[in-house]
């Protein structure tokens, strides 16, 4: 879902889809349900920008690629992938601007902070607990691994003891 190029490709389907409607002449409320998508995209993309910060602290997690790609290629992917979207921010505020005045921008905006509040309250929760479920189920696993090894060692162990023992 987070996954950085597919995220900047849906952003600048979106946003082609805008700059073109613009240009033609629609006015930017015409062109609500791509702005959204739009948004959608770019919060998408700060939330992975997020996570890769997040598995770039946890040891075990970087030492595990995802997809075949480090954590480092993951970042360099989300890194590249916000400086377009940067660019697809300042060009979106000039056509806003140019069509509806600095007050459509900021209205945009706010528009755009609903959605991403809207979006964590219930997409991102749920990625985030599916998430922690995972990291809890591995490392219930690696224990009862370990314990299974300590008992298989201290069983084998008293083994040797009564075969060897006088």
């Amino acid at each position: 879902m987070f996954d950085p190029v597919s995220l900047i490709g849906i952003a600048t389907t979106a946003f082609n889809g805008i700059k073109a409607a613009v240009q033609m002449g629609r006015e930017i409320e015409d062109v609500v349900g791509q702005l959204s998508k739009w948004s959608e995209a770019i919060a998408d993309l700060d939330k992975a920008e997020q996570l890769i910060k997040r598995k770039k602290s946890s040891l075990f997690r970087s030492m595990i690629p995802k997809g075949g790609k480090s954590v480092q290629a993951q970042a360099m992917e989300v890194f590249a992938a916000k400086r377009k979207a940067t660019q697809m921010r300042d060009e979106l505020r000039q056509l806003i601007q140019y069509s509806t005045g600095h007050r459509g921008w900021e209205d945009f905006l706010r528009i755009e902070n609903q959605i991403k509040k809207e979006r964590q309250e219930a997409v991102y929760a749920e990625i985030e607990r599916r998430e922690k479920l995972k990291e809890f189920m591995l490392a219930s696993l690696v224990v009862v691994l370990a314990c299974i090894t300590v008992i298989g060692i201290f069983w084998l162990g008293l083994a040797i003891h009564q075969r060897y023992s006088p």
